[in-house]
């Protein structure tokens, strides 16, 4: 009788009144939906395969070191000596990956050759060949998986698409203050001193180009004259009330075209150097507004003694004058693009145990890819390893695939 396990702890096991194993996912402490029917155990906590007089034990033995297999036999129920033995077992992962697995003697067990990686999660075939007799068995031992149906998965409003490349942005956030263009904007003096008859204009009133806004009476030759805007635009600031004197080279208006403003935005002092003109920036004024997108079109030769910040200018069309000088907004500075081969959705990423992982996808299965990420942004995390950039796994409500699978008590006992 040949006897298989997969699994830890001790549980003591009469080999001599055995049957035949049989297997369900969820076994051995490498989970998948609770097993119909247990596999039967051995001496050392393994999972149990037989066939006649010749058995095996085949255990994932963890404790202090990289898991790895360990593997005894047996003969009319009495261990043998390994060396006699030729093993290989095969772990077909999902995606199509095979990890064969080669031994080689250690004491009274033959101990595998490689480690087996998490996740323990795979359909395995075990070959074994002693005393010229062939042995072969297959089953599935599951970890981190579920299936669900194409309109369970529509209507959870899951989302899947298919891992590839992606450009990660590392940037600045800062804060900032929306002002009028400076380059824009016009003060509105009377030529010459006098009392001022009639005001044509009050703060916010549009202008146009030559439009008059003002009568002052000269001090000097007692005449009324007109004054004008040359800028056509926008009035945002009014120093002027009719009947005063206005003193000659004084500002009476000041007027601006909001068509275009600028975003003053303060980069703390440790970002300096990352500074550079034409950076892609994103402005945002909270809730109700839509975003903006610029670039830095000027950085401040001074520091701000105040703040210990500098300044980095956006200037942004505003063609529907919903930018309103005076409101503070926050900054996004992209100070480095980069593009990477692999890459997932930073919505599709979850915690599995101590892993970050994401769902992949095949069909009606559900399975834990295991990543080690790199580089992150808002929008993409890079894929160094655990991935590959044809994969299909799940971007959107992935947690739901999560709470199926914690539910299904489909997890490794560790």
């Amino acid at each position: 009788m040949l006897v298989l396990l997969i699994g830890g702890g001790l549980t003591w096991w009469t080999l001599r009144n055995a049957k035949p194993a049989t297997y369900a996912p969820g076994e051995g402490g490498h989970g998948g939906e609770a097993a119909a029917t247990e596999a039967a155990k051995g001496p050392h906590g393994g999972r149990l395969l037989s066939e006649g007089d010749f058995g095996t034990e085949v255990t994932i033995f963890e404790r202090g070191v990289p898991p790895e297999f360990r593997v005894f036999f047996y003969e009319k129920s009495k261990p043998i000596d390994p060396a006699e033995l030729k093993l290989t077992i095969e772990l077909h992962r999902f995606g199509g990956g095979v990890d064969k697995i080669g031994f080689g003697k250690r004491e009274d067990y033959l101990i595998g050759d490689r480690e087996i990686v998490e996740p323990h999660s795979f359909d395995v075939k075990v070959m074994a060949e002693y005393k010229g007799k062939s042995y072969r068995w297959e089953y599935d031992s599951y970890e981190g998986r579920t299936t669900m149906t194409s309109e369970a998965v529509k209507n959870s409003g899951i989302v899947i698409e298919t891992a590839g490349p992606a450009k990660i942005k590392t940037s600045i956030k800062v804060n900032g203050r929306v002002l009028p263009n400076e380059d824009q904007m016009t003060h509105v003096i009377p030529r010459y001193p006098g009392i001022v008859k009639k005001i044509h204009k009050r703060l916010g009133d549009a202008v146009a180009k030559e439009e008059v806004v003002a009568v002052v009476e000269s001090n000097e030759s007692l005449q009324s004259y007109e004054v004008k805007s040359s800028l056509a635009g926008t009035v945002i600031k009014k120093d002027v009330t009719q009947g005063e004197f206005v003193k000659e080279g004084e500002a009476i208006y000041t007027v601006a075209d909001l068509g275009t403003v600028w975003v003053d935005l303060n980069v703390p002092r440790k970002d300096f150097d990352k500074l550079k003109i034409a950076q892609a920036v994103t402005v945002s004024a909270g809730e109700g507004m839509t975003n903006a997108t610029g670039t830095v079109s000027y950085i401040s030769p001074f520091g701000a003694e105040d703040t210990q910040t500098m300044l980095a200018r956006v200037e942004l069309p505003n063609p529907k004058g919903d930018w309103l000088p005076g409101l503070f907004v926050t900054g996004e500075i992209i100070v480095e693009e980069t593009e990477v081969p692999v890459s997932v959705k930073a919505s599709a990423l979850q915690t599995f145990r101590d892993w970050d992982v994401v769902f992949m996808n095949d069909g009606s299965v559900f399975e834990i890819a295991i990543l080690e990420l790199g580089r992150r942004d808002s929008q993409w995390a890079e894929v160094i390893s655990g991935l590959s950039a044809d994969q299909k796994y799940a971007t959107e409500n992935s947690f739901i695939i999560k709470a199926d699978i914690l539910k299904s008590g489909a997890t490794h006992d560790h």
